[in-house]
């Protein structure tokens, strides 16, 4: 029961994450508080995850996010 919380909880981090990749991609309105919150919530993790990709003028630690979060959820069902 636990597992299954957990699991939709990285679920639901991943939308957050491409969420936030959207918002960097358009910034539609910057200041809105749900833009906000989506940006607290993901941008402490791929601050944490920029540094381990080191490729000059583009972002992929949204991808390396992605990977680990469904990593993550993989180990947690047994895959």
């Amino acid at each position: 029961m636990a597992i299954r919380i957990v699991q939709s909880l990285l679920q639901v981090y991943s939308w957050l994450i491409i969420a936030r990749v959207m918002i960097a991609w358009f910034a539609p309105r910057p200041g809105h508080p749900w833009l906000l919150m989506v940006c607290r919530l993901t941008d402490p993790f791929l601050a944490f995850l920029r540094p381990m990709v080191p490729i000059r003028g583009i972002d992929l630690s949204p991808i390396l996010a992605l990977l680990l979060v469904r990593l993550i959820s993989m180990l947690l069902s047994g895959i």
